[in-house]
């Protein structure tokens, strides 16, 4: 499991005179940063990496708490606790993959 990171608080003085250093450090995931104006937090200041997996996180909670989404999980764990399950050569057959197909995908 990854470690959390804490944010670093910086006021807007000192993001202005240390942002090299802030973004050598969060592009490196080691820090990311909130930067207050007047006691206020005004922005963060995080690595492409830690952006990409807060959309994909959000992304997956947003879809969890579709209930569609729900519903379909409600009724696969259903079929799964009645042994309704196929094996996957039962799955290709009944959509019509070849062995050709599937080693292609993969």
């Amino acid at each position: 499991m990854a470690e959390k990171l804490m944010p670093k608080v910086v006021t807007a003085t000192e993001a202005s005179n240390k942002f090299g250093r802030m973004l050598d450090e969060a592009s490196r995931g080691l820090s990311m940063f909130v930067v207050t104006r007047m006691g206020r937090a005004s922005a963060v200041v995080l690595g492409v990496d830690q952006y990409r997996k807060l959309l994909e996180d959000l992304e997956i909670a947003q879809e969890q708490a579709d209930p569609e989404f729900q519903a379909l999980l409600a009724a696969a764990q259903e079929d799964v606790e009645l042994g309704q399950t196929l094996s996957l050569d039962a799955l290709d057959a009944e959509f019509g993959f070849t062995e050709e197909e599937i080693n292609a995908a993969s």
